[in-house]
């Protein structure tokens, strides 16, 4: 037999052959224009222009199962779990059904289920601009209005005031979204491979900022110990997630829990797909797993290679917001051996308008530690030399003469 891959990614990220090296089959891959050229072996090769939105993408693959029959669709992407799950449904294939895609990316649908047993915010579906005046009313301000299907913050913002409301009211409240009460408190986020509805592998970050303010601020998510009590803690309550939802079959996961004031956790949101913001890589940095392999070698049922035992050590990313202005100065490498990754996003020269996303950064690095004093000790003398060595001169002065400012 054979197995389809559907992906956007580019192919330094999706090394699919490498993962599947030892499995005895066919591997189709259609892709988007942004895996770049390649004469990779693949048996069957298809480029998909405008591949989100373009429905020949399934339209192809149903055409593709009556020429070359495929027993496994993999799909990694959240934008792409929903038409997953509709071919597999359609093709009678295993893997996450549309029930279960639909839970995990329809947050209205999600926390329906998840509220039954676990604490959530108060949420809403927005069909009209009435529905909001009624939750505004319900609930009080703040509240946040975001995409209900919506990913990395995008196009979700809180409305703090009347005046904020209004601004809403006038340029239009738009389509697909709800609304949900604002959460005071710390923010967590957690990450792993389940099977099933079994978490198989588990990592516990904490965001120094909640992510709805990585758009405006810079932002550090610190992998803990899997020893400390709230790790222990978050790993039970989201295998308690999962067994609420419909399982996914083989996936890994994202989830973001809340931790009040009052020392309540809150549930916010799960995906079933890999964290982004390089959060998956600081993962690998700190357990030596590369979830997204993992992922795709479980649906194929091959060996897996899992973290046994404690890491030696910790892991975190520092993710630098964008903000309008003209990028003077950026460092070509760190010079810390602690450093094992830095990826600068934009170049000396660039134009910068503000960030869209809490991916949208102007930079990422992860770094390693001994413990949690030690990464955030170095932590502060990264910020330190960037302090020094990041120069944007903001948009509101790139008029004048004033010479650049320290980012």
């Amino acid at each position: 037999m054979a197995i389809l891959i559907l992906n956007q990614r580019r192919r330094a990220f999706a090394p699919y052959l490498s993962w599947l090296e030892d499995l005895d089959e066919e591997i189709f891959l259609y892709t988007s224009p942004g895996y770049g050229e390649t004469t990779e072996p693949y048996a069957i090769i298809r480029v998909f222009e405008h591949w989100v939105t373009n429905d020949r993408v399934e339209i192809e693959a149903l055409r593709l199962h009556q020429e070359h029959p495929y027993r496994l669709i993999i799909a990694l992407d959240e934008s792409d779990l929903i038409r997953a799950a509709r071919l597999r449904e359609r093709l009678g294939l295993p893997g996450q059904r549309l029930e279960s895609a639909v839970a995990y990316r329809d947050k209205v649908v999600m926390k329906s289920l998840v509220s039954t047993q676990l604490s959530c915010p108060a949420f809403r579906r927005l069909a009209s601009p009435l529905d909001l005046i009624d939750f505004v009313q319900e609930q009080g301000l703040p509240v946040v209005i975001k995409p209900y299907d919506g990913m990395g913050s995008m196009n979700t913002e809180i409305i703090r005031n009347p005046r904020q409301l209004n601004e809403v009211w006038e340029r239009g409240l738009g389509s697909g979204l709800m609304a949900e009460a604002y959460v005071e408190g710390e923010m967590y986020e957690i990450d792993g491979l389940m099977m099933g509805q079994e978490i198989r592998f588990a990592s516990v970050g904490k965001y120094s900022c909640p992510p709805l303010e990585i758009l405006h601020k810079e932002c550090f998510v610190e992998l803990l110990s899997p020893g400390s009590a709230v790790y222990q803690q978050l790993v039970q309550i989201v295998q308690q997630v999962i067994e609420i939802l419909p399982s996914p079959g083989v996936s890994t996961f994202h989830c973001e829990m809340f931790h009040t004031p009052e020392d309540e956790w809150i549930f916010c949101e799960i995906a079933s797909r890999t964290a982004g913001g390089r959060i998956s890589e600081s993962i690998s940095a700190m357990y030596d797993v590369n979830l997204n392999r993992e992922w795709v070698r479980g649906v194929c049922g091959l060996p897996l290679k899992l973290p046994a035992g404690s890491p030696p050590g910790v892991a975190g990313v520092y993710l630098m917001p964008r903000r309008p202005g003209t990028v003077k100065a950026l460092p070509q490498s760190l010079p810390f051996e602690w450093v094992t990754e830095y990826v600068p996003r934009v170049r000396e020269g660039e134009r910068l308008d503000a960030a869209h996303s809490s991916v949208d950064a102007v930079m990422t690095v992860i770094i390693v530690g001994e413990d949690s004093a030690s990464l955030q000790s170095r932590l502060s003398g990264l910020l330190r030399y960037l302090e020094r060595e990041v120069h944007i001169l903001p948009a509101y002065k790139e008029d004048t003469d004033e010479a650049p400012v320290v980012s």
